[in-house]
């Protein structure tokens, strides 16, 4: 929580700036038209990762994705999910495609809210193309049986495939406040 002084600043700006901003604005600073917006493909990732849950798609959800796509889950969460004797600490495409599936059917409605808008390229990779993304996750499921809710912090990393198609190559789950 912002403290008194810094919420005071923050919504009374000086003239000087708020004048600055107009005239870049008015002069068209921020683009090459203002009814162009220009949407940069991983955000456009995970829009559609944001339909897919709430529209409870599970075509859309898997076209995010491919097939070395990696879920990695909160340490509480690690399970043996496929039935091999080892504790898996992620999964793939299948079980997340499986996991999703799981929750459509025993729904009533779902909303999938994803803020925060930090982009850079990730550390992990030295041609510079992967972009990492944080973001808060805020899932609610409705259903006859009740609601459910959990907000997380997660990790995107986002990249083109061999096409040049944007999609979500990792997902991390950071921390879950339920």
């Amino acid at each position: 929580m912002r403290s008194y002084r810094e919420r005071k600043f923050i919504v009374k700006p000086s003239i000087p700036v708020f004048t600055a901003a107009m005239l870049a604005f008015a002069a068209g600073g921020c683009g090459s038209s203002p009814h162009e917006t220009a949407i940069e493909p991983w955000e456009a990732l995970l829009d559609d990762l944001r339909n897919a849950w709430e529209e409870e798609d599970l075509s859309l959800m898997g076209s995010l994705f491919r097939e070395d796509f990696q879920h990695h889950l909160l340490e509480v969460d690690w399970d043996d999910y496929d039935g091999d004797g080892i504790i898996d600490e992620y999964w793939g495409l299948e079980y997340e495609l499986e996991f999703a599936g799981m929750i459509f059917a025993s729904s009533d409605s779902i909303s999938f809210l994803i803020s925060g808008d930090s982009a850079c390229p990730w550390s992990g990779d030295s041609t510079g193309v992967t972009m990492a993304l944080n973001r808060l996750i805020d899932l609610k499921v409705f259903s006859a049986q009740g609601n459910t809710e959990e907000s997380m912090d997660a990790l995107f990393l986002c990249r083109p495939d061999d096409e040049g198609d944007w999609y979500i190559w990792r997902w991390y789950d950071l921390e879950s406040y339920l």
